[in-house]
């Protein structure tokens, strides 16, 4: 469904290819997108931008970074999971309290997981702890942190979480991003965290008023598919919540459309009506331009 969206946005509606941001889950799907795409859209295909979340996080950061995010540079390491075990290791022993319950190393890495998905800092995740097991894992989630950037090395995690915090306090390279990626879509929507959903949430916003003011606002769209029952997050409230508010943030960009993703037997439906859940299946498409026409 993806990639004939993004055919027919390039082939009927003379869309450039490189105001398009594709975004999935793993490498396998990202390169099956690829070669479909090459194989309906030839050599413009080299000018869309497609990957993971992870990966497309990864280049930006790779570009915006420097001088902008600590004393981070644009030639980080990706640590994998043995480095980043030796860092919490590190964090627990300098603990100068006990914890409150037993805590491995990889207990804490998932912890600290857990709250760079929902995009809890380190000083955000001590404000907002609500027993002592979770204000002492933000004392290790603080000291794990500064070990990664004394060492210019980022977790996983971090390719999402330092790229919405980038983009949330400099405006002007958010808006150079806006301006690129008019048309962002998603694939298997319904595994998107909330670190996930805010950044989507951020490419894809209406222009700034006065940017629109001025006649600069380019058509903008944005369009995700998801099927409920193939979560592979079960607990992630992204079935309901993040499919709701993806739209009651979208007010300006035109009327939603809501479009269940079909299934074998089962024919695709569309409505006009407000985003809702049809059996935990859900396609959300929001089409519009600066000045709230539809395509």
């Amino acid at each position: 469904m993806l990639t004939l969206r993004i055919a027919y946005l390039v082939e009927h509606h003379g869309v450039q290819p490189s105001s398009i941001l594709a975004l999935t889950f793993t490498n396998k799907a990202a390169k099956e997108m690829r070669e479909r795409l090459r194989n309906q859209l030839g050599n413009r295909v080299r000018d869309l931008t497609t990957g993971t979340f992870h990966a497309v996080c990864g280049k930006l950061l790779r570009a915006e970074i420097a001088g902008r995010l600590g004393s981070y540079t644009a030639d980080f390491t990706i640590y994998g999971a043995d480095e980043q075990l030796q860092i919490a290791a590190e964090a627990l022993d300098a603990a100068k309290e006990r914890p409150p319950q037993l805590l491995e190393p990889e207990d804490l890495l998932r912890l600290i997981s857990r709250n760079k998905s929902r995009l809890l800092s380190p000083r955000l995740a001590a404000r907002f702890a609500r027993d002592p097991l979770e204000a002492f894992v933000a004392g290790c989630y603080r000291r794990y942190q500064r070990g990664l950037e004394r060492a210019n090395a980022l977790d996983f995690d971090d390719m999402i979480l330092l790229t919405h915090q980038l983009l949330s306090e400099h405006p002007d390279v958010l808006e150079e991003y806006q301006r690129r990626w008019g048309h962002v879509l998603i694939d298997e929507y319904q595994d998107t965290d909330p670190s996930q959903h805010a950044l989507i949430e951020l490419l894809s916003r209406p222009p700034h008023a006065l940017y629109r003011a001025e006649g600069g606002g380019r058509p903008r769209s944005l369009f995700a598919v998801g099927d409920g029952m193939q979560a592979i997050y079960r607990s992630r409230t992204v079935k309901y919540v993040f499919q709701r508010s993806a739209v009651r943030r979208d007010r300006g960009a035109g009327p939603a459309m809501a479009a269940q993703k079909p299934r074998k037997k089962r024919q695709r439906q569309y409505s006009t009506a407000p985003l809702e859940m049809r059996q935990g299946r859900l396609t959300v498409s929001t089409l519009g331009t600066s000045d709230g026409h539809c395509h």
